[in-house]
């Protein structure tokens, strides 16, 4: 079923209220999923510096400066993208 579409001269104040109430409530929930988005990020970020920790750590006990610590590789290995496949 189609609502109505409203030209400006059939809407009136009841349907311009529930119009922005609507809008409203759109920019209510983008404004929940952005701040969600950004402590994701922020989780995102400190696990990664955490990964970057252990490689430093990694590096300085066994004085090779191209060893990874085995734990940031995998979390790496698990937050890359995945590979696109062709088969569904």
């Amino acid at each position: 079923m189609t609502r109505k579409r409203h030209t400006a001269n059939s809407i009136n104040d009841d349907d311009l209220d529930a119009l922005y109430e609507n809008a409203n409530r759109g920019w209510r929930r983008g404004d929940e999923w952005k701040a969600r988005a950004e402590k994701a990020e922020a989780a995102l970020k400190r696990l990664t510096d955490w990964c970057d920790q252990l490689d430093q750590g990694t590096r300085e006990l066994t004085n090779d400066r191209s060893a990874v610590h085995p734990v940031a590789a995998h979390v790496r290995h698990r937050l890359a993208e995945p590979k696109e496949s062709t088969t569904p």
